[in-house]
């Protein structure tokens, strides 16, 4: 499947390439992406017993004149692949690949409270001049991370977080490290 996803995500990139609209296409894409992320319109596209028509009438009521003619190609051709499933993932792929092809990529940074925006500013210097990409932050709170942060960007997690230097202290000591 992950495969496939490439392969989709690889032909809308060409499409966009050809047309030299990446970055109006990486727009369009994020817009169609987000609509059909939530439960119960993936529920719709990937219901056996919903007629291909009432997808494709969906879609021209959603996006005509908002999204590229090869963009609402691929969704047309997707429905009558019956590839409704694998949408969503090759969107996000495309959007993945567009980013980077343009410089840009997103880190999740997920902290126990909530982060200041100088604090977050310092963050994206930092995976800035790390990365050598323009970085949007998404950033989140949750409960259950003791204290501190962890950063979530390309694939690569950075944990700073109190547990896992907790942890770590505790190997060391098992092992003998602290003198």
């Amino acid at each position: 499947m992950a495969k496939l996803n490439e392969r989709y995500a690889n032909a809308l990139l060409e499409l966009s390439d050809e047309t030299g609209n990446l970055e109006a296409d990486l727009n369009q894409t994020i817009l169609v992406r987000d609509l059909f992320k939530a439960e119960d319109r993936q529920a719709f596209l990937t219901h056996p017993n919903i007629a291909n028509s009432a997808k494709y009438e969906l879609f021209e009521s959603a996006f005509s004149g908002k999204i590229s003619k090869h963009l609402m190609g691929f969704l047309f051709l997707m429905v009558q692949k019956n590839r409704e499933s694998l949408i969503v993932p090759a969107l996000t792929e495309f959007i993945n690949r567009a980013n980077r092809r343009l410089g840009k990529t997103e880190a999740r940074v997920v902290s126990a409270k909530p982060l200041n925006q100088n604090q977050i500013e310092s963050i994206r210097t930092l995976l800035t001049k790390q990365t050598n990409m323009d970085v949007e932050i998404k950033h989140e709170n949750d409960p259950d991370v003791i204290g501190g942060f962890y950063i979530l960007i390309d694939g690569k997690i950075f944990d700073g977080t109190v547990r896992t230097k907790l942890n770590v202290m505790k190997d060391r000591l098992k092992r003998g490290g602290y003198q």
